[in-house]
């Protein structure tokens, strides 16, 4: 989101376009001049940075509240790379959806982490036909973390959106996947993790900060080597957000009430509502630490809200 293209958005999109396989008819061809592609243009000081960064990375991690234009900037810069033939594909990645209880579920995970994907393709293109004509094309793919695996892209611009639910060694083993001539960008809000922290998705010694946070500040540290990968860190505010006036000052309101909330209220409900809903869909195991002991009949700690130890027989 955020940024000034025309739109004419669907409401849902061809199952073809989710595949982790390629398309198994002969490429189709794609005509650029039956689309009119309509040319986002950057409207705050952080959005003109991040895409002048854009034009020049190999590797991307771009943070930032819905709404600054990660996806829309990076799909943009994608599309017209592919356009000039200076790559050959673009790839949209996605983290894995997890405890899926079928493949209809699967399916319906698979549509909401890639829509808003789409949804900028479409708002570039000006038509909302335009992904299903590239990927029969060839020239769009999609695939999952899974999918890439063991795989090398080469001459390809690679979009990874919403990758604040990926684990961090996940996005660490996304670097190493780039082919010759290929770019790998990577967007997220870590403030709005699906996932709880913890274990594998958590990053830095607090335990708190998430995933993509840590990616970047690995990035940051892998600039200062003085390696030659053309790398980049965009860090976008709400200052970026260009929806309309009550989504921005929304979120300007919420995350004052956030900041301002005690530390210790902080500390116990985990900062706000992306916490409370990885509290919500952690194993009962991670909440309850239960344990037994003894031989004389079973006896069992817990803690309550406070964090007190509660005992029971």
């Amino acid at each position: 989101g955020g940024g000034g293209a025309a739109s004419h958005l669907p409401t849902t999109y061809p199952l073809s376009l989710l595949a982790d396989a390629g398309p198994v008819k002969p490429a189709a061809a794609f005509s650029w001049g039956a689309y009119q592609q309509a040319q986002a243009v950057p409207k705050s000081e952080g959005q003109r940075r991040y895409h002048r960064q854009l034009s020049c990375a190999e590797i991307i991690v771009a943070l930032g509240p819905a709404g600054t234009g990660k996806t829309l900037f990076a799909v943009q810069e994608g599309l017209q790379r592919l356009r000039k033939g200076s790559v050959a594909r673009v790839i949209l990645g996605r983290p894995d959806p997890t405890g899926r209880a079928d493949e209809e579920e699967e399916e319906e995970a698979k549509t909401r982490l890639l829509t808003p994907l789409f949804d900028a393709i479409t708002k570039v293109m000006a038509d909302h036909t335009a992904a299903d004509a590239l990927a029969a094309a060839r020239l769009l793919e999609t695939q999952s973390f899974a999918g890439m695996r063991g795989r090398t892209h080469e001459a390809a611009f690679v979009i990874v959106d919403e990758a604040q639910n990926a684990s961090l060694q996940q996005l660490r083993r996304l670097s190493d996947r780039l082919g010759n001539g290929s770019t790998l960008c990577v967007l997220g809000d870590g403030s709005q993790p699906d996932r709880r922290v913890g274990g594998n998705w958590s990053a830095g010694a607090d335990g708190i900060s998430s995933s993509i946070e840590a990616y970047a500040k690995d990035l940051d540290k892998a600039r200062e080597t003085g390696m030659q990968t053309r790398i980049e860190v965009a860090r976008l505010t709400n200052a970026d957000i260009c929806r309309s006036t009550p989504a921005r000052e929304m979120r300007g309101f919420f995350s004052q009430i956030d900041s301002e909330e005690p530390a210790p209220r902080r500390q116990r409900l985990g900062g706000g509502a992306g916490e409370l809903l990885r509290q919500a869909v952690a194993p009962s195991s991670a909440r309850d630490a239960t344990r037994q002991r003894g031989n004389e009949g079973a006896i069992y700690e817990n803690r309550d809200a406070d964090g007190r130890r509660c005992r029971w027989p």
